[in-house]
């Protein structure tokens, strides 16, 4: 392996060697302009883009580099919307499914209406075997819990209502509920300077990749959560994981709120199910298509389609129909979207498309 060596260079210099590289100049922007655009973007996620037409540079512009950075920003957006929706699907069978759980319990059971019951260290799946033959515990880390640190109530705050981890740690106290529900139970590992909530009051504060561990991992008595979540979104294959589903949704989730490029990329594959393997096998299940149609899958949409191509008709199409009139799309490109003729747009469409499929 070589060592890394940094060459400093300006916008102006790099967008002269693309051109010298064979990628055609702007029909629509000065090269001032050009410049602007690409110093908004950032010069090394801007080279990411153009890396995209490596291959072919001579039969595009700049142009066309320009409207598959400002697509994948707007397709970004969609995804953020998506896996938020399925994020809050998640959240709400989770709670729902551990509080009807834990009411159905025996009158004596200790656990039995416990809020508290994720703290219980007995309620969780080993996270692995070592190799001295112990077991790795779960946990919840301190970032997992730091939102319900013990702080003392700012009396200036001007919020016409206190945000609920506000208002439930300035009401409520750990050590009088670990008292009430704890008391005489082993404990997850916990930390002295956090005040506990409620189980649906974590689940709500909590990150996808939080609350994807506690589905993994949580198993009350014989109930295995991992399981009835999975049921609840159809996969109810026993054969089938639901884990790589959860790591999917993440996934993309993490290169999307990161602002990753997603157009193009590979993404780690699943074993479908049901109508959404049905109308899905012709396509590569390691690209974005497939995330795409799996993300519609997660939210009991995909019945709407009888097969693969309408699903592209109708879906793909309105994310490029809608691309074309998007109001920050428009502002933030200098209204690049717009001007764009047909043809080009339809030809670098085509582009965008390849690398989706």
């Amino acid at each position: 392996m070589s060592k890394y060596t940094h060459k400093i260079g300006s916008i102006k210099n790099y967008i002269q060697q693309i051109y010298i590289d064979g990628l055609k100049k702007s029909n629509y922007f000065s090269d001032i302009e050009i410049e602007e655009l690409v110093s908004n973007i950032g010069l090394f996620k801007f080279k990411g883009y153009v890396r995209a037409f490596k291959n072919n540079m001579n039969n595009y512009s700049i142009d066309d580099v320009l409207i598959v950075y400002f697509f994948d920003k707007y397709l970004i957006r969609v995804v953020m919307d998506l896996t938020l929706s399925i994020e809050t699907k998640l959240k709400t069978i989770l709670v729902e499914l551990c509080y009807k759980q834990i009411k159905t319990l025996p009158a004596n059971h200790p656990q039995k209406n416990n809020p508290f019951f994720y703290l219980i260290q007995d309620n969780y799946k080993p996270i692995k075997i070592l190799q001295n033959n112990g077991i790795e515990k779960f946990s919840l880390n301190k970032g997992a819990v730091n939102n319900w640190k013990n702080i003392e109530l700012n009396s200036n705050l001007s919020e016409t209502y206190l945000h609920y981890g506000l208002y439930y740690k300035n009401k409520y106290d750990y050590t009088a509920n670990y008292q009430s529900f704890l008391n005489n139970q082993t404990l997850m590992k916990t930390h002295s300077d956090i005040n506990y909530p409620p189980f649906h009051y974590l689940v709500e504060s909590s990150t996808l990749g939080t609350i994807n561990k506690i589905i993994k991992h949580l198993k009350i008595e014989n109930f295995d959560i991992l399981q009835k979540v999975a049921a609840k979104f159809r996969v109810t294959n026993t054969n089938i994981d639901f884990e790589p589903y959860l790591d999917r949704l993440a996934e993309i989730r993490n290169r999307a709120a990161h602002g990753e490029r997603v157009f193009n990329r590979s993404y780690r594959s699943i074993n479908r199910t049901s109508h959404f393997n049905k109308i899905s096998k012709e396509i590569n299940n390691h690209k974005f298509i497939d995330v795409y149609l799996f993300l519609y899958f997660m939210l009991d949409r995909i019945d709407n389609f009888s097969s693969i191509e309408m699903f592209k008709e109708k879906e793909i199409n309105r994310l490029f129909d809608n691309f074309k009139e998007d109001y920050f799309v428009t502002n933030d490109s200098k209204m690049l979207n717009i001007k764009m003729k047909n043809s080009e747009y339809e030809n670098i469409k085509r582009f965008i498309l390849k690398g989706m499929l």
